[in-house]
């Protein structure tokens, strides 16, 4: 076999690849060989099919598949071989496959290879962005106690679910033997279906079409344990048994709860001195805004300090190719900029951990799943809430379809990445009031 690499350009090259009957001949004999001693075929006793009779049948579906299987590992190769930072995939030009599969012996197929240009990510040499610290109103103070008062609350199991529990129980469906252990918040139900759940007691059993209890899939997803493909394909009706009813009563304005919520006895004495620390608290916990814009400010800068071109008309045809009936050339050319930033991103962040050694743990994904099953309860919390948490992210993952699992796995690396720059890049501090971050954060995401 012979491999022909032609390099057009810094992002573009062609790709030729010719297979000899010599390089696929001893695999297909092979295949048959085992096809001929294992094929069931009326008239004939196991393993004693005539070699000529197994060719008639599977000759040509062997080859096909053998020749294929080599050109793809050859073009593997050639991008091994050169180092190439692909972007899409390598391209069959337009009659590659055009072959008489009967008559020819030998076979050739030429490919149109996009890759990156070659680039140098300098960490230390990227220039400084500014980290805001925000500044919380009385006002925002204020609501943030309320809010404490509920997530430090007692928590308590009442007889009849009132709109805003917990409310656990088995959910199942007797024509498809689905069963889960289920926890479903009462206030992420949709409002024309929230009188299902209020008034049930514990061993209550209520039946409800299973899509009409949440607004989005991913809540309903989380209800029954699926994917969101999964469950945007569950119908029909289900029965929910009541097990367990958690309410959170908010706790008074005293001295346990200055200490519960300031981790230590003594750390406030009075509610203005506790009104004081909790300010802090909300400065600590608007980081997490300042964050989000710092995350998406590193990533511009990333973008526009790191000279890597793409091969622009190969990566519209390959998406055009990709996505043949769901978007138009027009749809391409509109989102193009987006993909190509993030395809600029992806490259640039797995230089930055190659060059720094940055290694993606289970518990960096599991970590990824964990927080949007938080979501899912909106921040309500109950006794032992991060174990059932732990226990019920450990379980999706393992179940989830392979594309899931990696949508989770690529987000966990990019937040590996920049919590590393974060670390790494040089920050200019600047303190500004909620509503003036608000307005930049606004403006930058607009941008």
């Amino acid at each position: 076999m012979q491999t022909k690499f032609d390099k057009i350009s810094s992002t573009f090259a062609n790709l030729t690849v010719e297979v000899s009957e010599a390089d696929y001949a001893p695999a297909v004999d092979k295949k048959l060989k085992e096809y001929a001693k294992t094929a069931q075929v009326k008239g004939f006793r196991p393993g004693h099919v005539p070699l000529q009779y197994i060719k008639n049948i599977y000759g040509k579906s062997v080859l096909i598949d053998e020749v294929i299987k080599i050109a793809s590992e050859q073009v593997n190769k050639a991008i091994a071989d050169n180092s190439l930072k692909v972007v899409g995939e390598p391209l069959p030009k337009e009659d590659a496959y055009k072959v008489d599969w009967a008559a020819q012996k030998d076979f050739t197929f030429e490919y149109e290879v996009g890759f990156a240009s070659d680039f140098t990510v300098d960490v230390d040499t990227l220039p400084a962005i500014t980290h805001y610290e925000i500044e919380p109103s009385d006002e925002q103070t204020e609501k943030s106690i309320e809010d404490l008062k509920t997530r430090f609350g007692k928590e308590t199991e009442p007889e009849e679910v009132e709109l805003g529990d917990l409310v656990f129980g088995k959910l199942s469906q007797e024509s498809t033997e689905f069963f889960f252990q289920s926890g479903i918040p009462t206030d992420k139900v949709k409002e024309a279906s929230q009188f299902i759940f209020k008034g049930l007691e514990k061993g209550s059993k209520v039946t409800f079409d299973i899509q009409s209890i949440f607004e989005t899939v991913k809540e309903l997803g989380f209800a029954t344990g699926k994917s969101d493909e999964e469950a945007a394909a569950l119908s029909g009706e289900f029965v929910f048994e009541v097990e367990k009813i958690t309410r959170i009563q908010p706790s008074e304005l005293d001295q346990e709860f200055f200490d519960k919520v300031l981790g230590g006895a003594g750390k406030a004495t009075d509610e203005a001195d506790f009104k004081k620390q909790v300010k802090q608290i909300i400065k600590g916990n608007y980081s997490r805004e300042a964050d989000f814009l710092l995350d998406f400010d590193i990533d511009n800068l990333l973008v526009s300090n790191t000279a890597i071109e793409l091969p622009t008309e190969f990566l519209k045809r390959w998406l055009l190719d990709l996505n043949e009936g769901k978007a138009t050339q027009e749809d391409i050319d509109r989102e193009f900029d987006a993909i190509a930033k993030g395809l600029k991103l992806d490259l640039i962040k797995t230089e930055i951990a190659k060059q720094h050694d940055l290694k993606l743990e289970y518990n960096d994904v599991l970590e990824e799943v964990k927080e949007e099953i938080r979501g899912y309860f909106g921040g309500q919390g109950f006794e032992g809430m991060e174990d059932f948490i732990d226990q019920m992210a450990k379980k999706q993952l393992a179940e989830k379809k392979q594309e899931d699992v990696r949508k989770y796995t690529d987000k966990a690396f990019g937040r590996k990445v920049v919590n590393f720059l974060k670390e790494k890049v040089k920050k200019d501090q600047k303190t500004v009031m909620v509503e003036e971050f608000t307005e930049i954060a606004n403006e930058r995401f607009k941008a």
